[in-house]
């Protein structure tokens, strides 16, 4: 006969009572406690897996359950009985130090490949599928938040604006995509010198980025690149990467539920993103060959990444290279195509 201690539970309280459970050579079951005793058979229990050392329980036909912290004295029952082998397989695996080695390597790797690779990739396959007027939407709504918390009205003066939009239009003119470019002009200290693509076709550019151009073929250049984000689709693929990022862990994680908030933060998370080390390396062979085509060439796109490098003040915090990583790379990168 196996015999322990245990706090039993009537289910339909939270009440608990100290009780004495035995099982004897037959499977007859046993819970006694002041007052109170209850007989049924091993086949009308069900019995929680062991996890550790903590707390099991016993689940009772009639919705009752028992709660033991002696794992020990179930193990013999399983065993004996030859019950919940599974279970027993489960803490068997446990208690193993080489396999828990194997599986926690293993669910890191699978969780690294999902984010690196499968999520990408799930993006770009996903962001062929968008509307446009859903794309062009998702950047009027990142152009709003950026106008609340980062951008300030332009100081350029509307001749340079409308001279620079004039060129803009030209260079949008014959582009195989559906894009309806606006090329827009905000102030702001914390993005300082800076362009930024937003989804559907919209550009920013600061006045610091104009202030520190040493001629309009430099901005050109800077559009050029930013162009390149457009049609690649880096901005809506931002958004659905760090989306399907958030479903991805909260299906891990089972919490499902909290994936119901990302349609409201998806402006947040578009000002947030940085755009990757390959987008970068897209949107670089885009400028590259669209300046060469248009007979400007690379000498203004890496004349103005040298200027961006060195920031004019440093107090900016948010600058040009906080999203363009590693500006000395690209440019090698660029001169390396242009050889090409």
């Amino acid at each position: 006969m196996i015999k322990f201690s245990a706090y039993y539970y009537d289910g339909r309280s939270s009440a608990r009572m100290p009780v004495s459970v035995s099982f004897d050579e037959a499977g007859k079951v046993s819970v006694t406690g002041e007052r109170f005793e209850l007989e049924t058979t091993l086949d009308q229990l069900s019995i929680s897996a062991r996890l550790g050392n903590t707390r099991r329980n016993i689940f009772l036909a009639d919705g009752a359950m028992l709660e033991t912290a002696d794992n020990e004295a179930l193990d013999r029952v399983c065993d004996y009985f030859a019950q919940n082998r599974a279970q027993t397989l489960l803490h068997t695996v446990e208690k193993n130090g080489p396999f828990v080695l194997l599986a926690f390597v293993f669910t890191v790797g699978f969780i690294w490949a999902g984010i690196e690779y499968a999520v990408p990739a799930a993006a770009a396959w996903v962001s062929k599928g968008v509307p446009g007027h859903v794309e062009q939407g998702i950047g009027e709504q990142g152009l709003e938040t950026l106008d609340q918390w980062l951008f300030t009205d332009t100081k350029t003066d509307v001749v340079t604006q409308a001279r620079l939009r004039r060129r803009f239009q030209q260079m949008t003119k014959n582009l195989d995509g559906d894009y309806r470019y606006r090329l827009l002009f905000r102030d702001s200290r914390q993005m300082g010198a800076n362009a930024l693509a937003l989804p559907g076709g919209i550009i920013v550019v600061t006045d610091a980025l104009l202030a520190l151009a040493e001629n309009e073929e430099q901005i050109i250049a800077v559009l050029a690149h930013e162009m390149g984000h457009v049609e690649y689709q880096h901005g809506l693929r931002s958004v659905l990467q760090d989306s399907l990022t958030a479903l991805f862990m909260a299906g891990l994680l089972g919490d499902i539920s909290s994936v119901s908030s990302l349609s409201v933060t998806l402006p947040t998370i578009l000002v947030e993103s940085r755009y990757s080390r390959a987008f970068e390396r897209e949107a670089d062979r885009f400028a590259v060959d669209f300046l060469n085509v248009r007979q400007v060439g690379v000498e203004p796109l890496i004349r103005i990444l040298t200027l961006l490098e060195r920031p004019s003040d440093p107090a900016v915090e948010f600058d040009y290279l906080s999203s363009h990583p590693a500006i000395d790379k690209r440019i090698a990168a660029i001169k390396s195509l242009q050889r090409q």
